[in-house]
């Protein structure tokens, strides 16, 4: 049983566009063109149950688009699905409750494209907005490939966010900071959040990624791998050769998922 809590789809006329044109940012090779039939496809070969699909509203406009693919894919019964709103978006309350009312299970942020910093108390009504209706919020932290400085979800500044945080259904994507390890390590691994592993398998040092797994709660971490950007094969395989427990292995692959989507 795998369940992968970050992977990105889009709609077919716009997949293959969107792939390339973020393909060519970052200087990644996507492993699928982004569609839900190539990505359920790659997910049986690999035996992945679910996936937790990772909208973004890059922009206030195509927020109510963005979640109605979202609410349209989270019928079929291998993704589940979070919308996402835009911090800019005069509506952004409506479309929370929105994002509730149709059966999706959170809201992903992303700082970085959205232009807003993490700790900045501007965006606090809009964080206990989400917490407000129940649904776990997901935000891209640390560096994206994709995109100049400066990060607008460094670890030091979600250690400015905990006090809100803590103990909430918060998921800090990419170990709390992707290509920042040892910021995340000081400020926010051990903390009462949860993370994900999403492409962080094959950049991180291999020692420094298992002491980052083994100083965490071992019941909030959560196996992403950021697909198509990362493998789903190669990304199990990192678990699983893990020097830790089956314990451990199990909870980060499948149970800690079950456990807060109430699967």
């Amino acid at each position: 049983m795998v369940i992968d809590f970050h992977v990105h789809m889009f709609p077919d006329a716009m997949a293959a566009k969107t792939i390339e044109i973020l393909a060519d940012k970052s200087g990644l090779a996507p492993h699928a063109d982004g569609t839900v039939g190539m990505t359920s496809a790659k997910m049986k070969e690999a035996g992945v149950a679910k996936a937790v699909h990772q909208n973004i509203a890059t922009n206030p406009h195509q927020m109510q688009k963005v979640n109605d693919f979202a609410i349209a894919i989270n019928q079929k019964e291998e993704f589940i699905c979070f919308g996402s709103v835009h911090p800019e978006a005069e509506n952004y309350k409506d479309e929370i409750k929105r994002i509730a009312d149709s059966g999706l299970q959170g809201i992903k942020l992303h700082p970085d494209y959205q232009g807003f910093f993490i700790d900045d108390p501007v965006m606090q009504p809009l964080y206990e907005e989400v917490l407000k209706h129940d649904l776990i919020l997901l935000f891209h932290t640390g560096i994206d490939i994709g995109l100049p400085p400066p990060v607008h979800a460094a670890p030091k500044a979600i250690a400015n966010t905990l006090g809100l945080f803590s103990g909430e259904k918060v998921v800090f994507a990419h170990m709390a900071g992707f290509q920042m390890n040892e910021e995340a390590m000081e400020y926010v691994i051990g903390r009462d959040v949860y993370i994900d592993t999403s492409c962080t398998a094959e950049y991180a040092d291999r020692a420094t990624w298992v002491t980052m797994l083994q100083a965490h709660n071992p019941d909030k971490i959560l196996f992403a791998t950021d697909f198509p950007w990362g493998d789903f094969g190669h990304e199990i395989e990192a678990i699983q050769k893990l020097p830790v427990d089956e314990q451990l292995k199990e909870k980060i692959l499948h149970e800690n998922a079950e456990a807060l989507l109430s699967l």
